[in-house]
């Protein structure tokens, strides 16, 4: 990610996951990075401030844990029984 990418994602109005309203200067909305372990969401704060490659890293890591995560649990039909 170039800094101009970061600064337009900081700057963002809606969550570029659920499209809800975030906190100025944050990658993603309160209720997306409360889903993400704890270790993950201290690199998604103040991402303007950041090393390019950390806020990249951390964009792509949220990315995975999301698609891993919730492919699992709709994958076993989210704990419902047949």
């Amino acid at each position: 990610m170039t800094r101009q990418e970061i600064d337009r994602l900081a700057t963002r109005r809606n969550c570029p996951r659920c499209t809800m309203d975030k906190t100025f200067g944050m990658a993603l909305c309160r209720r997306c990075r409360y889903k993400l372990p704890p270790h993950m969401r201290t690199r998604l704060e103040h991402i303007a401030a950041k090393d390019e490659g950390m806020v990249y890293g951390a964009l792509r890591a949220a990315a995975n844990y999301f698609d891993l995560h919730y492919r699992s649990i709709r994958d076993f039909r989210g704990g419902r029984r047949r």
